[in-house]
């Protein structure tokens, strides 16, 4: 039997909470690694990254976009604003501002142009490895995503990845899947 989108949530969700605090860290760096060694990432000049939301224990690429930062790479982080996303540029952690849902986000970023990007890294509850993927449910992805032809790289834990996730007309697929073991490029 197939799970829903929100049982698959609610199972993702859970597993994440509880996932032991090394743990998370340990597997987080071994992302981090992972995402280093493929050259979309490290040839890039432009690249959206989210900042993570710890108390959900998403993967921890915080390292990542410090390191990418300190190498001229310019990183945008996502902003909500009512029911879209909106984009600032990384400028160190002392320039984020708690939101209201408690994200750090930077400021609005004017010069913000999507299709400059080299990569994007979609945070994700769930993926399958057809690239079909699960967030909170609230589209700001998806609404984001839709207009680009971008690569799309979700860094994920490898107990994120399903199977057999239903995708709706709306959802946009990721191309690859990095994880603390592996990399899954979408079939």
């Amino acid at each position: 039997m197939m799970l829903t989108k929100s049982a698959i949530r609610e199972e993702v969700s859970t597993w994440r909470r509880e996932l032991p605090e090394l743990s998370w860290s340990t597997q987080s760096q071994a992302i981090c690694s992972r995402l280093l060694n493929l050259d979309q990432i490290r040839n890039a000049s432009s690249i959206h990254a989210f900042w993570p939301i710890h108390l959900n224990k998403e993967v921890d690429i915080r390292p990542l976009i410090r390191f990418l930062f300190a190498n001229n790479v310019n990183v945008f982080l996502p902003i909500v604003s009512g029911n879209q996303l909106k984009h600032g540029r990384y400028l160190g952690d002392q320039h984020l501002k708690p939101s209201r849902f408690g994200v750090f986000e930077p400021i609005p970023d004017g010069d913000f142009d999507a299709k400059l990007l080299d990569c994007i890294l979609v945070p994700a509850l769930a993926v399958d490895l057809f690239g079909n993927r699960i967030g909170y449910g609230k589209g700001y992805y998806d609404s984001f995503l839709q207009p680009l032809n971008v690569l799309k790289i979700a860094p994920i834990f490898e107990n994120q990845i399903v199977e057999g996730i239903q995708a709706e007309p709306h959802d946009v697929s990721v191309d690859i899947l990095v994880t603390e073991l592996d990399i899954h490029h979408v079939i």
